[in-house]
């Protein structure tokens, strides 16, 4: 396992991470299906390229598809590709993913988010190796293997109807499930020191080592964004310490920059302070200035955005229409002796979180997004890409 986990980037001492290499000794040398199922930013990726890495096809094409990215309605010409003239922009014949994929492998990423057309024909490729081009009628056969990912509970997805169940137990016959950071926090200091490390190498920097109480805050924290979240905020500190090593000062210095780091840090529920007695030192004073300051503003923005939100749910206003509804509340008169604490929210700061919240709501699913919001897709994802919302 240990040629694992240095060849493929997976990393951790944990019971959790040792199962997980396991498991990939296990299936990578068979053509079965697997299904990889964790949060979003846990590794279900590299857990993929590992699996195609070690198995017969490793010399042959690996294909990653994300599902969640492609618009509904050109998802089946990417998937199996289509003939020319099929429909408006197909001036030629065009292979897709599954064959470009041939005799290699296909990682189909966010799988959940397969239009349910989609998953009767996913259902038969699996079953049958067959494919049908868009604008074609006979089949080709190809011989695939099929890796599939989801953040999402596929199981309640296909009691509310939203997937096949014969597509989720053919996938499900084997699964590797991948650990959310929060559940291997003994791993937490040693990713913390491979990122730094790799970040110096890559931009040939002078590495700097972690303090011990910097790294004992890092293992304390939830990391809801997983790997990729205590990634990018090794490199965010990195940039931000002047000394040769990171301190406990820098990370305080970013947490007061982001505060929402400070919500991923455990607390006593009696009162907010943190538990470990050397981040109690350091965080007491700032947590409690935040939360005298915030907590009224943050109030008021939550209630708004509520607001808003039962708006939309109900169809009574488009998401297009809240900035103007945001601006007009910014503008309207404080009544006399009412006292709001000044804040800085932007109307786009507001936009982001309405996006991220129904995002939230609807298990990351961008279809249901946009059409919750009343607005297109390629709106949606316009605007993930303005305000870098990572799902």
């Amino acid at each position: 396992m240990l040629d694992i986990e240095q060849k493929y980037g997976i990393i951790g001492k944990s019971d959790a991470v040792k199962e997980v290499l396991s498991s990939i000794e296990q299936v990578a040398g068979s053509d079965i299906s697997i299904l990889i199922s964790g949060e979003s930013g846990t590794g279900k990726e590299l857990v993929a390229q590992a699996i195609h890495r070690l198995s017969t096809r490793k010399n042959r094409p690996y294909i990653v598809v994300n599902c969640g990215a492609i618009p509904s309605g050109t998802i089946e010409s990417e998937l199996f590709g289509h003939r020319k003239g099929s429909f408006t922009g197909a001036v030629e014949d065009r292979k897709g993913f599954f064959e470009a994929a041939d005799q290699g492998t296909i990682f189909l990423d966010e799988i959940g988010e397969l239009p349910p057309e989609t998953q009767v024909k996913l259902l038969r490729v699996l079953e049958s190796g067959d494919i049908i081009r868009v604008g074609e009628s006979l089949p080709k056969k190809v011989n695939v293997r099929i890796l599939a990912a989801t953040n999402r509970d596929l199981k309640q997805s296909v009691m509310e109807g939203q997937f096949r169940k014969d597509l989720y137990y053919r996938l499900k016959t084997i699964s590797i499930h991948v650990p959310a950071l929060r559940d291997r926090r003994e791993d937490i200091p040693m990713l913390a020191e491979y990122f730094m490390m790799e970040y110096a190498d890559r931009n040939n920097l002078h590495y700097k080592p972690i303090a011990p109480a910097s790294l004992k805050i890092l293992e304390n924290m939830n990391w809801q964004g997983n790997i990729r979240e205590l990634k990018n905020f090794i490199q965010s500190v990195y940039v931000l310490e002047n000394t040769h090593i990171i301190q406990p000062e820098t990370l305080k210095e970013y947490m007061r920059k982001h505060s929402g780091y400070l919500e991923g840090i455990k607390y006593d529920t009696r009162f907010p302070v943190p538990m470990d007695r050397d981040v109690e030192k350091m965080e007491r004073e700032l947590v409690l200035r935040q939360l005298f300051l915030l907590r009224q503003d943050v109030d008021e923005i939550k209630n708004m955005l509520r607001a808003n939100y039962r708006l939309l749910e109900k169809g009574q206003v488009s998401l297009s229409e809240i900035p103007d509804r945001l601006e007009k509340y910014e503008k309207t008169p404080v009544p006399s002796g009412e006292v709001f604490p000044a804040h800085d929210k932007t109307i786009s700061d507001m936009e982001k979180e309405l996006i991220e919240q129904t995002l939230e709501k609807y298990h990351g699913s961008k279809r249901k997004t946009a059409r919750a919001l009343k607005i297109s897709e390629r709106t949606l994802y316009r605007k993930l890409k303005e305000y870098d919302i990572q799902i």
